[in-house]
């Protein structure tokens, strides 16, 4: 399975960065992220374009969910990833949430992406659309991701 989180360019602002989610080239959701802050740093930034593994993780946070793995971009799965003495971010998650100021360095899904009062531009129906991309990716043992701007 592969995931593509494509970035529209358009749309991207201080506040946030904003697009569209495909598996296996199927549209399948609306995205929403923090901003890059040129930074890559923890908790602070979106996800840096490239290529990555996902690794299924049970976040006590957001339950079962999907974490990003590319240590050439420093981007690890779980903080037990990160190498001694490497400055790397761990645990960017996919899950739900309807706008980037909610997020910590990770991916919110949801069905659209529209102006939603009262923080303005944002994912809708965030918590169904997560329980539906996680059903679709079920355990499969191999995911993989792209996220790129168009």
């Amino acid at each position: 399975m592969h995931i593509d989180i494509v970035r529209t360019k358009s749309l991207s602002s201080p506040i946030g960065e904003y697009g569209r989610l495909l598996l296996d080239g199927e549209l399948i959701c609306a995205t929403c992220e923090q901003p890059w802050n040129n930074n890559n740093k923890q908790g602070a930034s979106c996800i840096p374009e490239g290529d990555y593994q996902l690794m299924h993780f049970d976040s006590p946070a957001h339950g079962h969910t999907v974490v990003f793995h590319n240590p050439a971009l420093n981007i690890f799965g779980t903080p037990s990833l990160v190498p001694a003495g490497v400055q790397g971010r761990s645990l960017c998650e996919i899950h739900n949430a309807n706008w980037p100021f909610q997020l910590k360095g990770c991916v919110a899904v949801g069905q659209r992406l529209t102006h939603i009062e009262p923080h303005g531009l944002g994912v809708t129906a965030s918590v169904p659309t997560f329980g539906m991309l996680m059903g679709r990716l079920g355990l499969a043992s191999v995911i993989t991701a792209t996220i790129r701007s168009q």
